[in-house]
């Protein structure tokens, strides 16, 4: 590829110096947030795009799933392990909504209630970070970070009125595609070990003016079957993933598009990526409209802003999970988060998802060291770019989890500057204590 030789513009204005800078404003970004403002940390929150929500804001990623521990084995029974930030956005959620409840994740999760909207994300999001004392910075796109040694000294970033610099003890790396561990030189995995391919992309869409009660699922699913044999539909995905959510009457959400073998971190796969989505979109919302009459006077409600992503970098930490540790259920004294997602691998190549259960009162443990970069001392993972495994990753990857994580690692940047060290330097261990304090289910 041809290149230039390029400076960024000297005499970059530093507009805000903290203890803690989170880079990314989605469920890891704001468990981040809010736990390192709760610890006593001075925290600053950079996003991109003009309001909180990541994935589920922009690429209309609506369920949560489910994180959920039920001893007794009965799900409407269980309690998320995602305490403390998870719940309360659950919760703030419910406030901008009448007669509909969120305060019962667990159960929530046996009537298919477990979801979200864009709006509602974004405002929960945002309420939790304000209440904690949070300084939200909106439309500042990270370009670069200033690096001394092993530490992060600055993010530099691209906003409405130019270029512009924040200082900070500590960072949080929230950006889903580790975007800041990328500038400052972290090593990191992408793609499966047999092909270096991520999972594949999906642009979200709803519909709305749907007959519901007329629909035959079963049949709508051979018609499409039938429909991509004879080449009316060429999408990757041998089935149609749909979600209905009672506080939206008359709406399906579709999951359903694939693209596959583009790359979340390449400017030009990216577009193409969405281009290819939106494609898809036309082609199956033509077809389902024409073949199926429940959709006859169906119109389009709303599309992701941009395509989801299911996997891109993951960070290279001083610990690394695997399929493994999900098989046995590792656990970990300095854990610092659990799952029971289970393994939930879209192919890269097309075809089929392969969904691997546990049951719902058994869990593995993520340690501290899978958020700890090998190489940058003053720098943690949020959210899906931990180091793990492609393979486990596929389990990590969703918002309860990306969440639980994210306020690790914002109780780890807190500690601390608290201790006057950097993060790498600490026992995991105490990371842990310090999220039992504030309410983890640890």
């Amino acid at each position: 590829m041809k290149t230039i030789d390029y400076q960024i513009h000297e005499g970059i204005p530093v507009v805000a110096e903290c203890d803690v800078l989170v880079v990314g404003g989605g469920p890891g970004g704001t468990g981040a947030a809010v736990m390192a403002a709760e610890c006593g940390a001075k925290v600053v929150l950079a996003e991109q795009h003009g309001c909180m929500g990541g994935t589920a804001a922009f690429a209309e990623i609506t369920p949560m799933m489910r994180n959920h521990f039920a001893e007794d084995g009965d799900i409407t029974h269980a309690e998320t392990m995602d305490r403390p930030v998870y719940p309360r956005m659950m919760k703030q959620m419910q406030s901008y909504l009448s007669d509909f409840d969120f305060s019962e994740p667990g159960a929530n999760w046996s009537n298919r209630k477990l979801v979200v909207s864009k709006s509602l994300i974004s405002l929960a999001m945002e309420d939790l970070c304000l209440e904690a004392g949070v300084k939200l910075f909106y439309h500042f796109t990270l370009v670069d970070v200033v690096r001394k040694g092993r530490r992060i000294e600055y993010a530099v970033f691209r906003t409405r009125s130019g270029y512009a610099a924040i200082q900070a003890k500590t960072f949080v790396d929230a950006s889903g595609n580790a975007d800041l561990a990328a500038f400052a030189g972290c090593g990191f995995e992408y793609g499966d070990r047999d092909h270096g391919l991520c999972q594949p992309m999906t642009l979200c869409f709803k519909l709305s003016g749907v007959d519901v009660g007329s629909i035959n699922w079963e049949e709508v699913q051979k018609l499409y079957r039938q429909a991509r044999e004879r080449g009316e539909i060429d999408c990757k995905r041998n089935d149609i993933l749909h979600m209905r959510y009672d506080f939206e009457p008359g709406v399906v959400h579709f999951n359903t598009t694939r693209v596959l073998g583009r790359s979340a971190v390449d400017g030009l796969e990216f577009s193409e990526a969405e281009i290819e989505g939106r494609r898809q979109l036309r082609q199956f919302i033509k077809w389902i409209r024409r073949e199926v009459p429940a959709f006859k006077h169906s119109h389009l409600m709303s599309m992701g802003a941009e395509i989801g992503v299911r996997e891109s970098r993951r960070v290279k930490g001083r610990a690394y999970l695997t399929e493994e540790d999900f098989n046995n259920r590792s656990k970990f004294p300095d854990a610092i988060a659990r799952c029971n997602y289970p393994i939930d691998i879209h192919s890269v190549n097309g075809g089929s998802t392969r969904m691997v259960w546990m049951g719902c009162n058994e869990y593995y443990e993520i340690p501290y060291g899978c958020i700890v970069p090998e190489d940058c001392d003053n720098l943690l993972i949020a959210g899906r770019p931990i180091s793990v495994s492609h393979e486990l990753h596929s389990s990590s990857r969703v918002m309860p989890p990306a969440c639980s994580v994210g306020q690790a690692a914002g109780a780890g940047c807190a500690l601390a500057v608290k201790r006057g060290c950097d993060p790498s330097a600490l026992d995991g261990r105490d990371v842990r204590s310090l999220l039992v304090e504030h309410g983890a289910w640890l």
